[in-house]
Protein backbone atom coordinates (compact mmCIF):
# COMPACT_ATOMS: atom_id res chain seq x y z
CA UNK A 1 0.00 0.00 0.00
CA UNK A 2 3.13 2.44 0.60
CA UNK A 3 3.89 1.86 -2.90
CA UNK A 4 0.78 2.61 -4.25
CA UNK A 5 0.64 5.78 -2.21
CA UNK A 6 4.33 6.89 -3.22
CA UNK A 7 3.43 6.58 -6.90
CA UNK A 8 0.34 8.44 -7.24
CA UNK A 9 1.63 11.07 -4.98
CA UNK A 10 4.89 11.14 -7.56
CA UNK A 11 2.44 10.97 -10.29
CA UNK A 12 -0.08 13.87 -9.45
CA UNK A 13 2.86 15.92 -8.69
CA UNK A 14 4.67 15.83 -11.54
CA UNK A 15 1.82 15.55 -13.99
CA UNK A 16 -1.72 17.17 -12.48
CA UNK A 17 0.08 20.08 -11.29
CA UNK A 18 -0.50 23.40 -12.89
CA UNK A 19 1.96 25.77 -13.61
CA UNK A 20 1.02 28.69 -14.81
CA UNK A 21 3.26 29.89 -18.28
CA UNK A 22 3.70 33.31 -20.30
CA UNK A 23 1.73 32.11 -23.50
CA UNK A 24 0.42 29.09 -22.17
CA UNK A 25 -2.25 30.26 -19.87
CA UNK A 26 -1.41 33.27 -19.82
CA UNK A 27 -0.98 37.23 -21.65
CA UNK A 28 2.17 38.88 -21.59
CA UNK A 29 0.78 41.28 -19.48
CA UNK A 30 1.67 41.44 -15.24
CA UNK A 31 -2.10 41.26 -14.19
CA UNK A 32 -3.19 38.90 -16.74
CA UNK A 33 -5.23 35.26 -14.99
CA UNK A 34 -4.98 31.86 -15.99
CA UNK A 35 -7.04 30.94 -18.53
CA UNK A 36 -7.01 27.20 -17.19
CA UNK A 37 -8.67 28.78 -14.43
CA UNK A 38 -6.02 28.61 -11.70
CA UNK A 39 -5.81 28.67 -8.36
CA UNK A 40 -9.17 26.78 -7.72
CA UNK A 41 -11.00 26.73 -4.90
CA UNK A 42 -10.07 24.60 -1.98
CA UNK A 43 -12.66 23.02 0.09
CA UNK A 44 -11.61 20.93 3.25
CA UNK A 45 -14.36 18.57 3.07
CA UNK A 46 -17.08 17.61 0.72
CA UNK A 47 -20.02 19.92 0.92
CA UNK A 48 -23.49 20.52 -0.96
CA UNK A 49 -24.60 24.06 -1.45
CA UNK A 50 -28.47 24.43 -0.30
CA UNK A 51 -28.95 27.10 -2.76
CA UNK A 52 -27.95 25.64 -5.88
CA UNK A 53 -27.76 22.38 -4.98
CA UNK A 54 -23.74 21.96 -6.32
CA UNK A 55 -21.67 19.79 -4.69
CA UNK A 56 -18.14 20.78 -3.68
CA UNK A 57 -15.79 17.73 -4.05
CA UNK A 58 -13.40 17.60 -1.15
CA UNK A 59 -9.95 19.64 -2.67
CA UNK A 60 -6.98 20.49 -0.71
CA UNK A 61 -4.31 21.62 -3.58
CA UNK A 62 -5.51 25.05 -5.34
CA UNK A 63 -2.90 24.13 -8.62
CA UNK A 64 -3.93 20.45 -9.12
CA UNK A 65 -6.47 18.66 -10.70
CA UNK A 66 -8.96 16.37 -9.12
CA UNK A 67 -7.73 13.08 -9.91
CA UNK A 68 -8.81 9.34 -9.37
CA UNK A 69 -5.90 7.69 -7.29
CA UNK A 70 -6.64 3.97 -9.34
CA UNK A 71 -6.83 5.35 -12.74
CA UNK A 72 -3.54 7.53 -12.23
CA UNK A 73 -1.48 4.32 -11.07
CA UNK A 74 -2.84 2.28 -13.70
CA UNK A 75 -2.09 4.46 -16.45
CA UNK A 76 0.02 6.64 -15.53
CA UNK A 77 -0.34 10.01 -16.67
CA UNK A 78 -2.43 13.21 -16.49
CA UNK A 79 -6.25 11.92 -14.90
CA UNK A 80 -7.99 14.57 -14.87
CA UNK A 81 -11.67 13.72 -12.97
CA UNK A 82 -14.81 15.69 -13.06
CA UNK A 83 -18.09 14.92 -11.17
CA UNK A 84 -20.69 14.90 -14.25
CA UNK A 85 -23.99 15.46 -11.66
CA UNK A 86 -25.18 18.68 -14.17
CA UNK A 87 -27.26 18.24 -16.94
CA UNK A 88 -24.99 21.05 -18.29
CA UNK A 89 -21.97 18.64 -17.78
CA UNK A 90 -23.31 15.85 -19.48
CA UNK A 91 -24.14 17.53 -22.69
CA UNK A 92 -20.85 19.09 -23.06
CA UNK A 93 -19.03 15.51 -22.63
CA UNK A 94 -21.60 13.89 -25.19
CA UNK A 95 -20.87 16.91 -27.62
CA UNK A 96 -17.39 16.65 -27.02
CA UNK A 97 -17.10 12.73 -27.63
CA UNK A 98 -19.67 12.94 -30.27
CA UNK A 99 -17.30 15.64 -32.07
CA UNK A 100 -14.24 14.01 -31.75
CA UNK A 101 -15.89 10.71 -32.88
CA UNK A 102 -17.29 11.81 -35.91
CA UNK A 103 -14.70 14.31 -37.22
CA UNK A 104 -13.73 13.42 -40.71
CA UNK A 105 -10.66 12.12 -41.97
CA UNK A 106 -8.61 12.99 -44.66
CA UNK A 107 -10.47 12.85 -48.15
CA UNK A 108 -9.23 10.23 -50.35
CA UNK A 109 -9.20 12.71 -53.62
CA UNK A 110 -6.87 15.12 -51.24
CA UNK A 111 -4.36 12.10 -50.40
CA UNK A 112 -4.17 11.41 -54.08
CA UNK A 113 -3.35 14.73 -54.95
CA UNK A 114 -0.50 14.48 -52.61
CA UNK A 115 0.33 11.64 -53.50
CA UNK A 116 0.79 13.09 -57.21
CA UNK A 117 2.20 16.10 -56.43
CA UNK A 118 5.19 14.52 -54.64
CA UNK A 119 5.74 12.05 -57.55
CA UNK A 120 5.58 15.34 -59.92
CA UNK A 121 8.31 17.31 -57.68
CA UNK A 122 10.58 13.70 -57.04
CA UNK A 123 10.26 12.74 -61.27
CA UNK A 124 14.05 12.69 -61.32
CA UNK A 125 15.01 11.32 -58.24
CA UNK A 126 11.85 8.00 -59.22
CA UNK A 127 13.40 8.05 -62.94
CA UNK A 128 16.78 7.40 -61.25
CA UNK A 129 18.48 10.42 -63.33
CA UNK A 130 20.40 11.19 -60.13
CA UNK A 131 23.54 9.61 -59.12
CA UNK A 132 23.34 7.22 -55.95
CA UNK A 133 24.70 10.26 -53.65
CA UNK A 134 22.42 12.83 -54.64
CA UNK A 135 18.92 10.13 -54.08
CA UNK A 136 20.50 9.33 -50.98
CA UNK A 137 20.05 12.98 -50.16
Amino acid sequence: MATFKNTVNHLVYHLNRHTCQIGWCKEVKSDATCKARFPREVHETLSIDKETDHINMKKLEPYINFFSPIVTFLIRCNSDVTCLLSGTAVKAVIAYVTDYVTKSSLKTHVMFDVVRNTVERKSEFLNGTLDSIERGR
